[in-house]
Parts: structure tokens; sequence; C-alpha cells
């Protein structure tokens, strides 16, 4: 996370999907370490030492920054060395893993693993099971619905309707099958070109594939709850993909005044009973709903620096 901020400001990075992709970063490491490092076998725990037992001067704490083959690298490491001769890694989890049985038992560990394990997977789980309710609801409504007209999208056909059964403010689903709903409240409070505006939007959403996108790093967010600064990040991409869309709606010939005007509006709908707010895009806190305003009325877009406008730069 440190070194992602930091290139972001450093690079003065605007809002795009290359500062998408350095925010995703993050996820993608964990997830390479699980997979190809996995439980790091030099660990103390792991090698059956207590760090509570060690002699005085025997951890060490190594700050350092580099390169390796793969890219810059940037290490906080706090290591332990056993009166065998031999180093190991240790960590804050190791540390309190030993603590919680030297005072409650060796059990502890355990059940603190297995618990926060339980704890992410209830988060999953209500996740989906809250996204799946909401499509079964949306296909009763949809019977109910009337055809706005659809949009070939590459290889997708975009299903464009309106609905009175539903309260909420405009949202997008499907992946493979993709549709837009305009609830009758949204036409009633939009003209023309602010409704287009919003599809327009909501189309961008679409093409890049974000409610697979969000559903996955919130997903991972729920799974690694406990580590400081995934829900937090999570939730980052999610407010920046908003964002993204806004600029690419833009691109498709919304006009920034209109699209910002329906954003305003839509911010007065209440929010629906059977709100989702994976798939709702309009319906946000107001400090992104600010941002976004901001943005999209906004004509200056801050330079670059540091060679960032070299492609060949930006991938290294």
């Amino acid at each position: 996370l440190f070194i992602v901020f930091l290139s972001i400001k450093l690079f003065r990075i605007n809002n795009s999907r290359w500062k998408l992709f350095l925010l995703a970063l993050p996820f993608l490491k964990i997830l390479c370490d699980l997979a190809y490092r996995g439980i790091p076998t030099s660990s103390v725990v792991y090698s059956g030492i207590n760090p509570l037992t060690l002699l005085p001067k025997h951890q060490t704490l190594t700050i350092g920054a580099g390169f390796s083959e793969f890219g810059p690298i940037f290490n906080l490491v706090f290591s332990a060395n056993n009166t065998d001769g031999k180093t190991y890694s240790a960590s804050g989890a190791d540390y309190l893993f030993a603590l919680l049985a030297k005072h409650f038992g060796t059990i502890a560990p355990i059940a603190l693993l297995v618990t926060t394990l339980m704890i992410s997977m209830f988060f999953i789980l209500r996740r989906f099971w809250t996204s799946s309710f909401f499509e079964q609801v949306r296909r009763t409504q949809r019977k109910n619905g009337k055809s706005l007209g659809d949009v070939k999208l590459d290889w997708r056909t975009v299903d464009i309707y309106s609905t009175p059964d539903y309260e909420g403010t405009p949202f997008t689903g499907g992946v493979l099958k993709p549709y837009i709903c305009l609830p009758s409240r949204t036409i009633e409070k939009l003209d023309s070109q602010e409704q287009d505006a919003v599809i327009k939007h909501e189309i961008a959403h679409i093409k890049h594939l974000d409610l697979f996108v969000t559903m996955a790093f919130k997903s991972l967010g729920d799974f690694f709850w406990f580590i400081p600064g995934c829900r937090f990040l999570s939730r980052k991409i999610d407010r920046l993909r908003e964002i993204i869309a806004d600029e690419y709606a833009v691109k498709l010939g919304a006009a920034p005044a209109h699209l910002a005007s329906a954003l305003l509006k839509l911010k007065e709908i209440p929010e629906g009973s059977h709100h989702a707010v994976l798939h709702s895009a309009f319906f946000r806190e107001k400090a992104l709903l600010k941002t976004r305003v901001e943005s999209l009325l906004s004509e200056q877009q801050g330079r670059a620096r540091l060679g960032w406008n070299n492609k060949y730069l930006r991938v290294l």
C-alpha cells in the first residue's frame, strides 16, 4: 500500500485504469504470496519456536529498499536468531499466537484462526446470498417492466428496461447477458439527455466488466478482512471505478454537465427496499458524489510527471 500510494502521488497519476491497476497490486500480491510461497516454513511459530523465550538481542528489525528481477522492492522484516544459529522470520501474528498460547492455552491460536476464517466465510456468503436474492427479485420485476430497447456492445447485447417495482436508483447487472434498469422514478426525474448520460455511464461499467471486478475485489476484501487496509482498498477501488465510468461515458458522447446534473437529481431518490450496493452506481455517499461532480465539471486534469506519459516507464 505504501509503495502504491507513493507512486500515485509521485507520478501524479490521474483517475484512470492505470490507477485502478496499481490499486489492485496489493491484492494480487497477497494471492501470489499464498499461491507461490504458501505458509512461510521459516517462521518461528511454524518451526516450533516461542519468540517470547528468545534471549535479548536475538531479534532484529531490518528495513531496506532496492530492486529485484521483478522490479522495485521494499522490505520490512522482523527476524529472530535462535540459539541453533539459524535465523527465522517473525511477524506480529507469531507474537500474537505465542501470547494467546501463554495466557489461554495452546488451543487458543487455533480457535482464533478458525474464528477468523468463519467470519471471512460469513462475509463472502452474505455478499453472494444478497446478490443472488437481488437477482431473483430483479427477474420478477423485469417481467412487469417496459423495454427501452437494447444496445449491441462487442459480443454482448445490453437489455435496457424500465420498471415501476424498483424504488431505488439505476443499476446494471449480468455479465454474459448484461442489463440496465431505469426505475420509473428515474425517468420522471431526468430529462432525455440526462437519461442518455446515465445509460452511457452504465454501459461503461458493462464494457469494463466492472460487476465481475467489483465482486472479485469485494470478496477478497471480505476474506482478508483481518489484514489492515484490505477492506479500505476494496472500497477505494469501488469508488475509483465510478469515476472512470463517468469519464468513459463522456467519451461515449455524454455531456459532463448532464451526467453531473443526473447525479445530483438521483441523490434525492431514497434507497429501495431491495437495494444492493454492488449493482447501483448512483446511490453513493456525499464525499464520492462531490468528487464525481467536481471531476466532471473540472476542465483541468493535472499533468503527469516524471515520465508517466511514456508507456515503457509506466510498464516498468
